[in-house]
Parts: structure tokens; sequence; C-alpha cells
């Protein structure tokens, strides 16, 4: 940890790049081999988690700080976003996905509908599919909205949940993540053989963002966090929990 704490102003420097003063907002880009997709969120809301298995899955866990209620109680909202590859490799029909990823959502009462992102050159064509209802938790009514989209084989599904009693605080957050999400593609980094060739490239990827990280250069700490959650989405778990703990420094 001393040595992350060494980089701290940094890495801060680097990650305030991408920051809208203004607006006090942040550009997030989360990628799955060749699928991304991009959203702003405020400052505020931080990754806590990021994980994948190299192969099928990916998830990216952000959070708030706790917002306190009347009572005291603390309650902290959630957005977690999956990156998920077809069980038989074949492509995934979107709204077949949208029903069937029903299982990670809680939602037992849908108040709205809504689609996300129009595809050009179509009447009624949208890239995301949602909807935003309630569920009970004993006493408490906790909202949630449900996204999902496709693209060939792989599906994306999103979950914002959190305490009514406090949905107004983040009511703006959440508008402005869904008004900016969008979906992209992008050229696949790096060229992968076998398992083997896969961990080993995880490997080289994370030596080479540590490497840079040495230089306290701001342009090569920008490159050492690409690097890092190149090779977390390959696999490495350590990569995985570097990435995290450097998007964190200076909060």
């Amino acid at each position: 940890m001393i040595f992350f704490r060494i980089f701290a102003r940094f890495l801060t420097f680097c990650f305030l790049a991408s920051v809208n003063l203004e607006a006090e907002s942040i550009r997030w880009r989360s990628c799955f081999q060749t699928n991304c997709i991009s959203f702003d969120l405020p400052s505020q809301w931080y990754l806590t988690e990021r994980r994948s298995n190299g192969v099928t899955t990916k998830f990216d866990h952000f959070k708030t700080p706790p917002l306190k209620e009347e009572s005291g109680r603390e309650i902290i909202p959630a957005l977690v976003i999956l990156f998920k590859e077809s069980e038989n490799k074949l492509p995934l029909h979107p709204i077949l996905f949208h029903s069937e990823s029903r299982r990670f959502s809680l939602i037992t009462n849908n108040r709205k509908s809504f689609t996300l992102q129009k595809i050009p050159n179509t009447e009624s064509g949208y890239k995301f599919l949602g909807m935003f209802g309630s569920f009970k938790d004993k006493e408490d009514t906790i909202v949630q909205h449900y996204i999902t989209a496709t693209e060939d084989r792989f599906g994306f599904t999103i979950l914002i949940t959190c305490y009514e009693s406090v949905y107004p605080r983040i009511e703006k957050d959440i508008n402005l993540f869904l008004d900016s999400l969008s979906w992209g593609t992008r050229p696949i980094p790096w060229k992968i053989q076998d398992p083997e060739d896969q961990i080993s490239k995880a490997k080289e990827l994370e030596s080479k963002a540590l490497d840079r990280l040495k230089t306290k250069k701001s342009e090569e700490i920008t490159l050492a966090l690409e690097e890092m959650s190149d090779s977390c989405e390959l696999g490495s778990v350590t990569a995985c929990e570097m990435f995290t703990v450097l998007m964190n420094l200076g909060r």
C-alpha cells in the first residue's frame, strides 16, 4: 500500500484529465473483448470492485459513500455492470436476453419501461432495453433500474439499486448515467492462442504497468492504468485488485 500512496498525487492528476470539473462527473469506459460500454457518473461514485474470469464474464461494481436516512441509518447505493458471453457461443436475441436475465433483478413492481441509445437508420431500434421498478425488503422499499443490451454473442446487464428513502438524493446521478450510456466496439488489443498464452499476456501487461508507474510520469501512469485494466480483463485477479486501488487513490 505504501507503493500505491507514493503515486497518489500523480494518479489523481491523470484521473482529473477525464473529469468534467464543471459538472464534477467522470467519463468511464468498461470493455470486454471487442465490446465497450461508456457512461458518465458524478465523482462521488467510485469503482469498488472489478472482476473477470478472462473468458466469458466480467463485472464492475460502483457505489457511493453512505447516505444517511433521517433515522441515521446509512444506505449505500450500488451500480453493477455484468458482461457475459452466450453459453452456446451463438448470437443473443436482445428481447430474449432481457427476459432471461431478469433472474439478476429483484423487481416485483415494474413502474416504467424504457429504451436507450437509438440505433442509426432504424425506426424503433434501440441498443439498451430497461425497466425501473421496486421490491420489498421487510418494511423497506428498494428501487432498481434493470438494463440489458446485446451484441452478437455478448450480453450486458446493468443493475442500479437503492433504498427508496434516499433515492431522490441520487436521482440526478442516475439520470446522468442513463443519458450518457452508450455502447461501442474496439479492436481486440491482443492476440490469444491458448489459455497459457492468455496467462502469459496478462502477466506481461501487469509487469509493464508496474514499470510505467515507477516512472512517476503522468502519461506513463495513464498507459499503466489501461494495461492494468487489460490484464484484469484477461483474468488476473491481482491486476483487478491493483486497478481498483489505483483508481481510488486520492479520495
